[in-house]
């Protein structure tokens, strides 16, 4: 089984031009082409949704491989370098850039001082204060709650590696009690906060692993199996799933803190519908994983990192330099709203590929000055 599962890539591409196209959307408010079709800018805010589901998928991937072929588990010391290299140095320079371009002013949440800010991102524990939550760059929430899954993904595997369906079932039950009490504490102040972090997302995190196991245990079966045709009608079950949830909250726009509140009891559905589209994508023919394994969604992937930290923040500085030029409310202008949309994709996918190619790529390239130790003891 090769080690690049080339059709993540490509949903990793997805996810990164909903956020995009959601984030770009409520600056521009520009409709999409086919009314029929303005669900899916509105609720881009899915696409998150979609990484937490590949990190899950790709994070316990490994062990699980190394563990159905009986081989040492990847060692932790070495997990930890590349968890730490990918994501860090790429988000604390982004912090940086946020603060010289003046960016990290115009998103403060009162009179929070600007040290406070800096070191709960830092830690990565800022989404669990208000006033930081959304401060310096509103996306930087996203990486708190992935760091802090990283860091508990050492004792969910020991779980999982063991009792997986369990592990999984009990994941999920935490989220769910998490956002219901949430809902039922404080709707109308902290609940978007709390909904939000690692608890409420460990169905989406439970479901990426799920996927992976049943990716490890059946995937080469179900490629090798005459019927392998019939998984396309798995991976289209699951579009069609995603699309009619994002339809169902789409819906409930006009309803208070509909972007969490439409989610409460249906966020594990959509990580099922994401583990119905990878599995059956994965397991399809190669034609059809083409569909998303394609050059265009693959490169979105490569820079979708540096893509998502700066989007929102070129963006928005986009329009306060009126690039392109406007005159009064823009959102009245139709020949505005497409050349600003059209440009703001353009200037962040350029912006995401500088830096992915000239910072982010050369550090990944670096070795682990480390010895890789497995569980064995042997150094590699």
């Amino acid at each position: 089984m090769k080690d690049r599962l080339d059709v993540l890539d490509g949903l990793r591409g997805v996810a990164v031009l909903l956020v995009l196209w959601y984030h770009v959307w409520e600056i521009s408010w520009l409709p999409a082409t086919f009314p029929w079709l303005q669900f899916i800018p509105e609720t881009g805010f899915i696409g998150v949704h979609l990484f937490f589901f590949l990190s899950g998928f790709v994070i316990s991937y490994p062990f699980l491989r190394a563990q159905a072929a009986h081989q040492p588990m990847p060692a932790w010391a070495h997990f930890a370098y590349r968890r730490f290299i990918k994501i860090v140095p790429s988000y604390v320079l982004s912090i940086v850039v946020a603060y010289a371009i003046g960016y990290a002013a115009t998103v403060r949440w009162g009179n929070t001082p600007p040290v406070r800010e800096i070191m709960t991102h830092l830690l990565f524990v800022h989404t669990w204060w208000q006033e930081t939550y959304g401060s310096i760059n509103g996306v930087l929430w996203t990486l708190a709650v992935e760091v802090e899954f990283y860091l508990l993904f050492p004792l969910i595997w020991f779980c999982f590696k063991r009792f997986p369906w369990i592990t999984a079932a009990a994941m999920a039950t935490i989220a769910l009690l998490w956002r219901t009490w949430a809902a039922h504490c404080c709707f109308a102040t902290t609940f978007p906060l709390l909904a939000e972090n690692v608890p409420g997302y460990l169905d989406i995190f439970a479901t990426g692993m799920v996927c992976a196991l049943l990716f490890v245990r059946y995937g080469h079966r179900l490629r090798e199996w005459r019927g392998a045709p019939a998984m396309t009608v798995v991976a289209l079950a699951g579009w069609t799933a995603l699309a009619w949830l994002l339809i169902g909250i789409f819906n409930y726009r006009m309803e208070p803190q509909w972007e969490v509140a439409g989610q409460l009891y249906t966020r594990v559905l959509y990580g099922v519908a994401f583990g119905s589209i990878a599995f059956g994508s994965l397991c399809a023919p190669r034609w059809w994983q083409l569909l998303l394994a394609n050059p265009p969604l693959r490169f979105l992937a490569l820079i979708s990192y540096n893509l998502y930290l700066y989007h929102q923040m070129v963006a928005r500085e986009m329009l306060t330099l009126h690039f392109p030029p406007y005159h009064g409310d823009p959102h009245f202008d139709p020949a505005w709203q497409v050349n600003y949309t059209i440009l703001a994709f353009v200037v962040t996918i350029a912006q995401a590929a500088i830096v992915t190619y000239l910072f982010e790529r050369p550090l990944l390239r670096m070795p682990d000055p480390r010895p890789v130790r497995h569980a064995a003891g042997h150094s590699v």
